[in-house]
């Protein structure tokens, strides 16, 4: 926190800037998720937090910190929290997650009522957060996503960004950093969705009949020896969920590949059906299959609903990739890349009430204090040292004294 600069006037200052954002690091830690309970509980632990800061004036006022992370310059700070986290983990050889998330509270900031976002970049793995560039709005993402890769080391990673990244400028700046692709199509790219779409339909209806008549002849004979299918059935909380993955090695179905997207190596389609299930006054469980649900619905879902959103029904994606993929990978990719709205957005809006923040000039860096302190929970929730639930690891930080000292003030063990 010593390398970020203080904005304040060259004058005496009662409180240590850095010393400021250690205690609001660790008020958020122990589950304080505003600035006032945060500096609120350092100062019923400001005996313990003298031990390792001098805090000759005690704990700084909540106005205080509020015009100190106001005047705090936003892109040197997301860059000191690159090189924190950078000492810890590495970018490189990684799945990096590239997703936007809306700062919903801030809509009543700003004039056209449209919430401000944070772009940020996610090891799918570990969850661990690498990065973070605030934005206007949704419509930016598309310049804003080549601007944060090239602040880190991409070589060897996969990059998965939702519809909006599926752009020509952002996979050559991926690839130019010598790093690799998975990105999702959606109707924003109507022509290559709308082939994906047609194409996959028939080369499944093809592959199954195939299996049915050695003798039937499929219509994409050259596509069809590089085509491979693979279904998934699991039941997850309140329903039932059946998956699809497609994938083609041979992309020239694509009009684009032939022109805009030479580097496309295989094409792929996801479509998943969600099931609610159902059960009668007894418990007897009488959720429908999918032929029944999907012709007559369900008392829950009288009409299925199928779109590209997430939470619906029915969903088809299609997918593209730089690297040669199976069914398989290419699956697991997409499921590791939506992990991230659980395990990251989820967790700011719920653990740390990020929707609810009122902040308005310090929202950008006051998210940068929620992301130090969800790294350090993430990081002794992989080293085992507190409980997985987020909140309930939060009640062990403001429980143990131990653990906040050692990954507070004794400095974090780096992954490699």
């Amino acid at each position: 926190m010593r390398a970020v600069p203080d904005p304040r006037c060259g004058r005496e200052t009662k409180h240590d800037h850095a010393e400021v954002l250690v205690c609001l690091v660790a008020g958020f830690l122990a589950g304080r998720t505003t600035i006032r309970r945060s500096l609120k509980w350092c100062k019923k632990h400001l005996e313990e937090l003298r031990e390792y800061l001098p805090l000759k004036n005690g704990i700084a006022s909540p106005s205080t910190a509020c015009r100190l992370l106001s005047g705090i310059d936003e892109e040197l700070f997301a860059l000191e929290f690159m090189e924190w986290i950078g000492e810890i983990m590495d970018t490189k050889g990684i799945h990096l997650a590239v997703d936007g998330k809306a700062l919903r509270a801030g809509m009543e900031k700003v004039r056209d009522f449209r919430a401000p976002m944070i772009l940020n970049a996610v090891d799918a793995a570990t969850g661990l957060v690498a990065a973070q560039m605030p934005i206007k709005n949704k419509d930016c993402e598309i310049k804003a996503i080549p601007e944060l890769l090239k602040l880190l080391d991409i070589k060897g990673s996969v990059v998965t960004a939702d519809a909006v990244g599926t752009q020509t400028q952002i996979m050559e700046q991926i690839l130019s950093q010598e790093g690799h692709f998975v990105l999702m199509v959606k109707k924003n790219q109507p022509q290559s969705y709308e082939e994906i779409v047609k194409y996959f339909g028939e080369m499944s209806e093809d592959h199954k009949r195939t299996k049915e008549d050695e003798n039937y002849r499929p219509r994409y004979p050259g596509m069809q020896e590089k085509y491979e299918e693979i279904s998934r059935k699991e039941r997850n909380r309140d329903r039932q969920e059946y998956r699809w993955y497609s994938v083609c090695r041979e992309c020239s179905l694509l009009t684009k590949t032939q022109k805009e997207w030479p580097f496309v190596k295989t094409v792929g389609l996801a479509r998943q059906i969600r099931i609610p299930v159902e059960r009668d006054g007894h418990g007897n469980d009488i959720t429908p299959d999918i032929k029944t649900f999907l012709e007559k619905g369900s008392r829950r879902r009288p009409k299925p609903v199928q779109d590209e959103e997430t939470g619906k029904d029915i969903q088809e994606t299609g997918m593209i990739s730089d690297m040669e993929l199976t069914a398989e990978e290419m699956g697991r990719i997409k499921r590791e890349h939506w992990a991230v709205e659980n395990r990251l957005h989820h967790v700011l809006d719920d653990a740390f009430r990020e929707d609810r923040s009122p902040a308005k000039k310090s929202k950008h860096n006051l998210a940068l204090i929620r992301k130090f302190a969800y790294n350090i929970l993430r990081i002794a929730i992989l080293y085992g040292d507190c409980a997985e639930i987020m909140t309930e690891a939060m009640d062990d930080f403001s429980d143990d004294l131990l653990l906040r000292k050692k990954y507070v003030f004794s400095g974090i063990e780096s992954f490699y």
